[in-house]
């Protein structure tokens, strides 16, 4: 279940004119109670698949430059929370871990959540990898009621989450995509996104 949120009635924030749902309050808290966890929390043997390090901390965010110089890079548009969400931060610093629980094999590493430029080609080759499988996507979304209009750009975030990028800067959705017929939508928001992945069991109070 998604953790509950205890927010300033002022919580959307503005800039440049522009409503925002992820304000710097709700992200500076969030990247202070990530980096605490991760300061505190060591890699669990009892689970299979990837894990943040022990001290783990989210990488300097980007510059309205760098965001642009981003977008244009991947040829989309990103939505203005996640373009808040850059600025504060732009991916992690350590690889993740996937130990395998007690399996006697080496562990495998992977990136964390993708930063730019570090993971830009990484990043692109999920864009078109996924766009081979955007037919069967479309109809398993459609078969839970979410339309993915042909327009729609998905670019990973971390793992195979992909935020959805349309034409209404205003939204930010983001899916869970193993493959065109194993999908859902994992959060209805970047920021419901950021708490039910990163701090499930977790409610951020934010004034």
């Amino acid at each position: 279940a998604l953790g509950r949120f205890v927010l300033a009635s002022d919580q959307r924030s503005t800039l440049l004119g522009i409503d925002l749902m992820l304000s710097s309050d709700f992200l500076a808290e969030f990247k202070r109670t990530t980096e605490g966890k991760w300061h505190e929390q060591p890699i669990d043997p009892n689970i299979y698949g990837f894990q943040f390090q022990q001290g783990t901390h989210w990488n300097p965010g980007l510059s309205e430059d760098k965001i642009a110089e981003y977008e244009n890079i991947l040829g989309v548009r990103f939505p203005y929370d996640f373009r808040a969400f850059l600025r504060a931060m732009n991916g992690t610093d350590l690889p993740t871990l996937n130990i395998y629980g007690y399996r006697p094999e080496p562990p495998h590493t992977s990136v964390g959540v993708y930063a730019y430029r570090r993971d830009v080609e990484l990043v692109k080759h999920l864009i078109e990898e996924l766009r081979e499988d955007r037919k069967a996507l479309t109809t398993t979304l459609g078969e839970q009621g979410f339309d993915l209009p042909v327009a729609t750009n998905l670019v990973p975030i971390y793992g195979h989450r992909y935020l959805v990028c349309t034409s209404d800067l205003h939204n930010s959705v983001v899916l869970s995509v193993q493959s065109g017929e194993d999908a859902v939508v994992y959060g209805t928001s970047l920021q419901e996104y950021l708490q039910r992945e990163f701090l499930p069991r977790t409610s951020l109070s934010v004034c």
